[in-house]
């Protein structure tokens, strides 16, 4: 009897599971699953024909691409050089069915590493439903990509017919114009190029122009580089660097600290040597009289060593006073105005000049002296992106805090975004050490997401922390 009622069961059971498969329409139902598509075939081959190229050669992207139940909407085809990415092109698609093959031309872009790499090229498709599949093009089925060799010289071609000779300087990358060269009459902006046809450049070979917001290798005729800011000034110097693909430059202005001729200071003990409320414009030089090792004195963030006793002022432009610590040789750059718009402000507790340590006594200080104890409240500099940045020496339990102003109201609120090495306090007012942070140098960065009023108050920033090797 037992027998018979389990045998009963399984049929049951049986007819059960049939009947239920039988009512799965796939055709009607499957549609309203976010299915995923399906790729194959992935590849990446020159037009050559050969497997190792040079940056700037034709490729052609080859994939299929297939969802049985969803509609395809579009594709987007991404070629990344280490962590930049270097291209992106989209596309829109429709049906469940699709075949690619797209000729591109494999970027000469900023930072391509040295000797042979393969770029991560990876595609990410989307149907109707948002179903999505992104896959990388294996390696047996890339290429192999060079940078192009790095040409003797290079031209600076202006918007006046001008050409100007950049020569080989320090390093692989780097070229720059001949000693003495004359800038003064460089144009509003330029090109760089590897060859000229007369006073043009010469689209056969590297061009250097600015496209999507950044300077890049044009294929043709495009659009310019704008002459960078002088302020008035013109140039000593004008450089590339082949590797960043940045221009550099050396305004033609010299600022002169001579230290016999500083005024002295005694401020909470700190004896000091000052020149207050000087224009400082962004890359000029300074020549620092009667000092020793500049490198054992000055923020790195803000100065370039050129010489034993010159550097280039690398922070924005703007009137600043300087302050040399005749007791701990450092020489702080902080605003000449303590209530301008414009400024963040660096202050707190067991933090210090970046060129201080763990057994440093002159800290930070809550704004101590209303702004005049130079050590205990520093200034950020402004870079060409917006953003405001420091370079800090962090103890175990710092604490840092911003403001606009040298004024209690005008603290600003934060925003952590790197919360392993600083996390901001439940008022919203402090930064703290995160769970990963270790004493030493940081570069704190800070970005305005919302701007102060005209007393100063009401700013909120996002916060990065980013350990600095000196």
């Amino acid at each position: 009897m037992k027998r018979i009622f389990f045998n009963i069961l399984v049929i049951i059971a049986s007819l059960s599971a049939v009947s239920c498969a039988e009512k799965v329409d796939k055709n009607v139902t499957w549609p309203e699953w976010a299915s995923r598509p399906i790729l194959s075939g992935m590849s990446v081959v020159a037009t050559s024909g050969e497997k190792a190229i040079i940056a700037g050669e034709t490729v052609v992207f080859s994939a299929e691409i297939k969802d049985e139940y969803n509609e395809l909407t579009g594709y987007t085809l991404e070629v990344k050089y280490g962590d930049n990415v270097v291209l992106s092109l989209a596309e829109t698609l429709s049906g469940h069915e699709a075949k690619i093959s797209k000729e591109f031309v494999m970027p000469f872009a900023a930072y391509l590493p040295s000797g042979e790499f393969q770029p991560e090229v990876s595609l990410n498709v989307v149907n109707v439903k948002n179903g999505r599949s992104v896959q990388r093009v294996a390696k047996e089925s890339n290429i192999i990509l060079s940078r192009p060799a790095s040409p003797e010289k290079l031209y600076v071609i202006d918007n006046k017919g001008q050409k100007f000779e950049l020569q080989k300087g320090e390093g692989e990358y780097f070229y720059v114009t001949a000693p003495g060269a004359d800038l003064s009459g460089l144009g509003t902006s330029f090109h760089i190029a590897a060859k000229a046809s007369g006073n043009s450049p010469d689209y056969s070979d590297l061009v250097w122009g600015y496209e999507d917001g950044k300077i890049s290798v044009l294929g043709k005729a495009g659009q310019a580089i704008s002459a960078p800011d002088s302020g008035g000034k013109g140039f000593k110097e004008l450089g590339f660097d082949l590797f960043s693909f940045k221009i550099e430059k050396l305004v033609n202005h010299v600022v002169t600290f001579d230290k016999e001729n500083l005024a002295a200071l005694d401020q909470g003990g700190v004896k000091y040597l000052a020149m207050e409320n000087v224009k400082l414009i962004k890359d000029c030089e300074i020549v620092f009289n009667g000092f020793g090792d500049l490198k054992a004195m000055l923020q790195p963030d803000r100065f370039e060593i050129l010489s034993d006793k010159s550097a280039k002022y690398t922070g924005h432009t703007a009137q600043w006073s300087i302050y040399y610590d005749t007791v701990d040789n450092w020489l702080i750059v902080n605003y000449a105005s303590f209530h301008e718009p414009g400024q963040i402000w660096v202050t707190g507790v067991k933090a210090c000049f970046p060129l201080g340590n763990n057994d440093t006594g002159n800290e930070l200080k809550y704004l101590d002296g209303d702004g005049k104890s130079r050590f205990a409240t520093l200034s950020a500099i402004k870079d060409e992106n917006g953003d405001y940045r420091i370079l800090v020496y962090l103890k175990n339990s710092f604490v840092i805090q911003l403001f606009t102003r040298v004024k209690w109201s005008t603290q600003i609120a934060l925003n952590s975004l790197t919360e392993e090495y600083g996390v901001i306090t439940k008022d919203g007012y402090f930064i703290n050490p995160g769970k990963e942070f270790v004493p030493g140098v940081y570069e704190l960065v800070f970005t305005v997401t919302k701007a102060d009023n005209n007393n100063g108050d009401g700013a909120v920033v996002d916060v990065s922390l980013t350990p600095y090797a000196l």
